[in-house]
């Protein structure tokens, strides 16, 4: 499927389903990024899936990086550039799970006693991302928390995560670009928040004309 121009693709939200343009512009084909040499797609899905021993398949390039200009509903129709970033989602239920289950063992004992302000705030944005379905490892920070050690699992994902990321500047097509990812629980979550983005991104394009 070749890659859209901003006025096909603005057409093509008026005329297809949006989870569809989702299935095959955003999580299927070659990236935007790496058109001229697409096996450097390939470089990186292997990399990360190996470093976190999941499939390939349960590692994609999405944004604009995928497909040529953003499609956040903040930023669109942003052209990718030579200094853009690279964002990538990453699926797979037991680094999610392992979050999950630190933050429910870090809560339960105060969840009747309650929780300092501190704690309280991080425990509300935590919470927020579980039911959206995602998470950012990097952006998990621990600075003035109580009983930290709860979080240890938590906290050593994190570091995985930064270190894989990072790992992948060792490759000359990615040394140059800021490449992070986001965790999402299943397939289903991330096919549910990209299409809710999309459909923002109809309406804005629908108002411009």
């Amino acid at each position: 499927m070749p890659f859209p121009n901003l006025d096909s693709f603005t057409e093509e939200l008026k005329n297809r389903p949006v989870r569809d343009i989702v299935r095959d512009r955003i999580f299927g084909g070659t990236p935007y990024v790496f058109r001229a040499r697409p096996t450097s797609a390939d470089t990186l899905y292997d990399f990360i899936a190996k470093q976190f021993a999941i499939s390939r398949d349960s590692v994609r390039i999405v944004g604009s990086a995928k497909i040529g200009f953003s499609l956040s509903p903040d930023n669109f129709p942003r052209r990718f550039t030579p200094r853009s970033d690279i964002d990538v989602v990453v699926v797979d239920e037991k680094m999610f799970d392992l979050v999950w289950m630190a933050l429910l063992d870090w809560h339960y004992p105060r969840r009747s006693s309650g929780l300092a302000r501190t704690d309280s705030d991080w425990a509300r944005h935590r919470r927020r991302e579980v039911y959206w379905g995602w998470f950012v490892p990097a952006d998990i920070h621990f600075e003035g928390l109580s009983f930290p050690e709860a979080l240890k699992p938590v906290r050593e994902l994190r570091t995985r995560w930064f270190n894989v990321f990072q790992g992948l500047s060792m490759f000359p097509e990615f040394s140059s670009r800021t490449v992070s990812g986001r965790l999402y629980r299943t397939w289903n979550l991330a096919y549910a928040y990209h299409t809710a983005g999309l459909n923002l991104v109809k309406e804005i394009a629908s108002r411009s004309k």
